[in-house]
């Protein structure tokens, strides 16, 4: 004899439906909590920083002439602490020595005397001594070509017997320097002392050492009153 089977009930059947359903949403819901704890959070995008021109645009406009009005920088609250504090051994300026003299070295170069002739040296006279009177003038004249580079220059020149007067570029001939022509160099010197004075120049090139020159002249000027004349060295 064979038992029979009865059906079960429906809502039997949607009550099982809605619980696997109810347990599927909750592992989803689960999973996406887990998913986003995991995630770093966005960083926020900086400010961008107001323009010069958009911070004055917001800026009250006031009064203008409140902008030009001065500002009383002595008389305002926090005058006293700019004040710089004066050392202890400072000078009083109310009782300091006015200075009325000249300094060393200031005193102002007597008059040149009057000219008197001219001595004329040249390279022939390299070595010897060269006599002159109180104003004569002291010609040199040296060849040169100034096209080079090179050029006659005093060196190691103190007033004394005699003080600078002049430097001059010559051509020869036409009078004009003319480029790659030999020319001379002119320097005079005027005799406003007795004594005697060592007078040295050199040929050389301005923007090269110092001690490195092509040639060196130099004689020896004796100003005693005699008549000017060229002597050679003993």
């Amino acid at each position: 004899m064979t038992a029979k089977v009865e059906p079960r009930p429906a809502w039997i059947h949607s009550w099982g439906i809605l619980m696997k359903t109810a347990l599927l949403l909750a592992v989803l819901l689960t999973a996406l909590g887990n998913v986003r704890a995991q995630s770093p959070e966005p960083t926020p995008s900086p400010t961008p920083a107001a323009k010069p021109e958009a911070a004055a645009a917001e800026k009250p406009s006031g009064d203008p002439s409140a902008l030009r009005a001065p500002v009383d920088l002595i008389n305002t609250d926090n005058a006293e602490s700019m004040e710089i504090p004066v050392a202890p051994d400072a000078p009083n300026p109310d009782k300091a020595n006015v200075l009325t003299g000249k300094l060393p070295g200031d005193e102002e170069a007597p008059e040149p005397p009057p000219v008197s002739g001219t001595v004329e040296v040249a390279a022939k006279d390299n070595g010897k001594t060269v006599s002159a009177v109180v104003g004569n003038l002291v010609r040199i004249t040296l060849e040169s070509n100034p096209s080079t580079g090179y050029n006659w220059e005093l060196r190691d020149f103190d007033y004394g017997a005699a003080i600078f007067h002049s430097s001059d570029l010559v051509a020869r001939k036409t009078g004009n320097v003319l480029m790659g022509a030999p020319g001379d160099t002119v320097i005079v010197l005027q005799a406003v002392d007795t004594g005697t004075q060592q007078i040295t120049a050199v040929y050389r090139r301005p923007w090269e050492p110092p001690d490195q020159v092509a040639s060196t002249f130099s004689f020896t000027l004796e100003v005693d009153g005699k008549a000017a004349q060229t002597s050679p060295a003993p």
